[in-house]
């Protein structure tokens, strides 16, 4: 989201989110429940933490037996159209929680101009594709068309639309129009620097010799390097706006000619390093604020316009507010909290209210073999990051949680260094207090680790909703 003009950056990156935020509220601190693509998705459908059933790794996904707010939404009379990426749902999820689905996805990034293995293959970085962001081998792109032709089709009602597409997600590579579509000696001018590379006092994956940099050979390159990443970032950043503004065109037609007022809500699953640290891509086993904090706007019928919101607000927020907004009891345990009041009544919350994340790993079978994307193959590019993970006896990137309300927070881990950060003064996260002997950070610290030990009783598990009988079940002869 720093790389958003709707959040304040300078180069006029997301002018459709902006416009269209205008029409609803907008969340300034929305924290993602985990820094990678299906344990976040799993956390925000399912309305529950990794912790709660295991969902850790890009390979377990949400089973049958499990509740999540889209099969409530579908057995409460919703139908449910999914168009773009899973990494959410089993198989056999699928049928039990949408009605209908269609693998439409992805932006055309070009090639990788470094040969395996030199210095940059593994970098994203990406020569930008020849084809133009209107053409439908975007898939992201497509996936809009498919929504605006869902709703001239005269569709059932009420229904409820997902459209998880790519978005600014690497390789760093975007459609022609967009690739170099902004300057880097004007990112350097005018927007704030980006993080400085092996920054003192940080979890091993920052570091040049150990870290993120070594595995994916990106030590030789300098400044420039990484900002190139970041200039075609902001840029995919911009494409993504493009396509959301499509959606918004699309859904105010329908709302026009049906004389209706349909919900319309964006966020995302994680962030990306973008270049910031020298690092690309994101890290199942980081906290940081860039791969953390997401955008979050929602437009709801009668809700408050032109709405900022400071409390800290999580993922699985979403959901619970979209059951709560249409009357939809959930049976379930969930901890996803309703934003009603933010969004319809335009109300601030609770600043001090802390919201989690969490991720790493320390079971063998959650890294081993091939990282938690169980990667085979050296030339992919998830092959560092595979590796790594596997490092250190499957200890490269160690489990993690972070809580945070609009003032502090922490990111502890069992393993390695743990950071505390305050952000009121260092909102850019580059001076950690966690080991600090002034009495203020200590007794912060302190209170953290209390509150974090006290989250931990009450959501250490989940209790299913069926009960079982405690007889013996009636012997059948064999």
């Amino acid at each position: 989201m720093e790389s958003m003009s709707l959040y304040d950056y300078p180069l006029p990156s997301t002018p459709n989110l902006k416009k269209f935020a205008q029409s609803g509220a907008k969340f300034n601190n929305h924290i993602t429940q985990h820094s990678q693509c299906s344990p976040s998705r799993n956390a925000m459908i399912s309305g529950r933490y990794m912790h709660n059933l295991g969902h850790r790794t890009q390979a377990h996904l949400i089973q049958t037996w499990e509740p999540n707010y889209f099969r409530w939404l579908k057995d409460s009379g919703y139908y449910v159209l999914w168009l773009g990426k899973n990494d959410a749902l089993s198989k056999n999820s699928f049928p039990l929680s949408v009605n209908e689905w269609k693998n439409v996805i992805g932006v055309q990034h070009g090639s990788n101009p470094y040969p395996y293995p030199q210095p940059g293959y593994y970098s994203f970085l990406f020569n930008g594709s020849n084809i133009y962001g209107n053409n439908t081998k975007n898939g992201d792109y497509q996936a809009v068309l498919d929504a605006k032709n869902f709703l001239n089709s005269n569709p059932p009602e009420p229904f409820f639309i997902f459209i998880p597409g790519i978005g600014a997600h690497p390789p760093y590579g975007a459609p022609i129009d967009y690739q170099n579509k902004f300057n880097i000696s004007e990112i350097k001018a005018k927007a704030p620097p980006l993080r400085p590379p092996s920054t003192p006092n940080k979890p091993k994956y920052h570091s040049n010799t150990i870290g993120i940099q070594y595995w994916r050979n990106l030590t030789s390159f300098d400044d420039d390097f990484f900002y190139q990443i970041n200039s075609i970032y902001v840029g995919m950043v911009n494409y993504m706006d493009w396509i959301f503004g499509q959606l918004v065109d699309a859904v105010d037609d329908f709302d026009k000619k049906t004389n209706t007022t349909t919900g319309l809500i964006m966020s995302s699953d994680h962030g990306d390093f973008g270049g910031d640290y020298h690092l690309v891509e994101k890290w199942p086993g980081g906290g940081d604020d860039v791969l953390l904090r997401i955008p979050l706007v929602m437009r709801m019928p009668g809700g408050k316009q032109n709405v900022n919101i400071t409390m800290p607000s999580a993922n699985f927020d979403i959901l619970a507010t979209m059951l709560d907004l249409a009357n939809i009891n959930i049976e379930f345990n969930s901890f996803g909290m309703s934003l009603k009041e933010q969004v319809i009544d335009g109300k601030e919350g609770d600043l001090n209210r802390y919201v989690y994340s969490e991720g790493g790993f320390s079971n063998n079978n959650e890294v081993f073999p091939g990282g938690s994307d169980h990667i085979t193959n050296e030339k992919n590019l998830y092959w560092p990051r595979a590796e790594e993970e596997m490092s250190d006896n499957g200890h490269g990137s160690p489990r993690w949680v972070c809580l945070r309300n609009a003032y502090w927070k922490m990111v502890f881990r069992a393993i390695g260094v743990s950071e505390l950060y305050d952000l009121e003064k260092d909102p850019r996260q580059l001076n950690n207090l966690f080991t600090s002997t002034d009495e203020k950070y200590v007794s912060i610290r302190d209170q953290l680790v209390t509150n974090l030990t006290a989250w931990f009783v009450q959501t250490a598990d989940v209790t299913p909703i069926l009960m079982d009988p405690r007889g013996l079940p009636k012997q059948v002869a064999n």
